[in-house]
Parts: structure tokens; C-alpha cells; sequence
């Protein structure tokens, strides 16, 4: 798991580079990735909010009665 904050960072760096580039396709590029760490962080957020459950993870269901 990354820690959200170091994303957020590392999104703004990313947004601060766009806003000095030049070049128009990698200005965009630099843009699109500094969104997808912004997302990658939310939802590392909302996992740590909500740990998953063993039960969950294998979808355990009750043993049929024989």
C-alpha cells in the first residue's frame, strides 16, 4: 500500500512540470498522469478506510447440508 500523501505529492510535482512545459502533447501527458496518482491515492484512502475481510476476499458461503 502507498501511502495517499506521497501520490498527492508526487501529483503535484507532476501538475507543477505541465505548467512549465512547453511542448503541448507532453504537457498533456504530465496532466493525465498527475490525475491518475490523484486517483490512485483516493482510492488508497478509501481501502485503508475499509479493510478488506477474509470472508470477502473468498467469498465464503456456508457448506451445503448433506
Amino acid at each position: 500500500m502507498t501511502d495517499p500523501s506521497d501520490l498527492l505529492r508526487r501529483a503535484a510535482e507532476l501538475t507543477e512540470l505541465a505548467d512549465h512545459e512547453a511542448d503541448v502533447e507532453t504537457r498533456e501527458r504530465l496532466l493525465r498522469m498527475a490525475h491518475y496518482y490523484a486517483q490512485i491515492a483516493e482510492s488508497e484512502k478509501w481501502l485503508a478506510a475499509h479493510p478488506a475481510s477474509v470472508a470477502s476476499l473468498t467469498n465464503l458461503e456456508p457448506a451445503p447440508e448433506i
